[in-house]
């Protein structure tokens, strides 16, 4: 079971530029990706998401991939001319907005590296750099991988304690039901015998008042089937492939029986009960929705 949130970083020096990539992702119900790559890289991006698509069953996947030049040592050089043309630029801009211009060593500083990366061609021979691209993606899909396990796991703990909390408040629904057909019967007679009339519990309208409340109140049905549905849930916690979607229908289905319960309550104890196991099932779904 693996979360779907990640993030892993991969970087690697390819002759004069220098590669970073970040794989980063998000739950979402289906399955989005996007890639931000150089613009003379844009041939590249189908080979990731093939790529993507072999880690990734569902989520929003992002890939961005930045390409610089790398400073050679001893290379360092200033372009007065550039320079001397940009600052006279910002002059202009700082006297026409009323701003004092005092340009510092720093910002000359600032201002060459910014020209130079701006004069440097940038390769758009992009077969010769796919090759590395394609590794830093494995690389970043890599340690996205651990830490989605990582989060897995900790979703399944705490997971599995939620489930052993609505386990523990099936119980009690359990127990909270029985005689209640037989508490019924004597508040029944009860209100009869208030009423001053004398009728045997033989008679058929009262069997046929005590049928009519048992078949209403019945929760077995309900019972049985939430006790398999918690059953099947923590079994899939335990499955290896991507889970979130059948978690998530065996979350419908423990709702719908939760609601039924709800509705044939017959007394305070057993509303209650069934609000708790309602608020605990949204807790769990909650939860869920960062499950791949």
């Amino acid at each position: 079971m693996k979360s779907m949130t990640g993030f892993g970083r991969a970087v690697a020096d390819c002759g004069d530029l220098s590669i970073t990539l970040d794989v980063s992702s998000v739950n979402k119900k289906g399955l989005e990706i996007c890639v931000s790559l150089p613009r003379e890289w844009q041939a590249m991006e189908r080979g990731i998401v093939q790529q993507i698509k072999k880690s990734f069953v569902r989520g929003k996947v992002n890939v961005a991939c930045k390409a610089d030049f790398k400073k050679k040592p001893g290379a360092f050089s200033i372009d007065s001319k550039y320079v001397s043309e940009a600052l006279d630029e910002l002059r202009k801009t700082c006297e026409f907005a009323n701003v004092k211009f005092e340009p510092t060593a720093d910002l000359i500083l600032r201002l060459s590296e910014c020209l130079t990366q701006q004069n440097s061609e940038f390769p758009s021979d992009w077969e010769n750099f796919s090759e590395a691209v394609e590794s830093c993606v494995e690389s970043a899909l890599e340690k996205s991988e651990d830490m989605r396990q990582a989060e897995g796991l900790a979703l399944k703990d705490d997971l599995s304690a939620r489930l052993k909390t609505l386990s523990g408040m099936l119980a009690d629904v359990e127990n909270c039901s029985k005689g209640t057909v037989e508490k019924y019967k004597s508040i029944l007679m009860q209100r009869l015998a208030n009423a001053g009339l004398e009728v045997d519990l033989n008679d058929e309208r009262v069997l046929k008042e005590i049928c009519l409340f048992a078949d209403k109140c019945d929760i077995c049905e309900e019972i049985t089937r939430l006790k398999s549905h918690i059953s099947q849930f923590a079994s899939t916690m335990e499955e290896s492939d991507a889970v979130g979607r059948k978690m998530d229908f065996i979350c419908q289905e423990m709702g719908r029986e939760i609601n039924t319960i709800a509705s044939k309550a017959n007394n305070l104890d057993l509303t209650k009960l069934a609000i708790d196991m309602k608020n605990e099932l949204e807790r769990v779904r909650e939860q869920i929705q960062n499950v791949e």
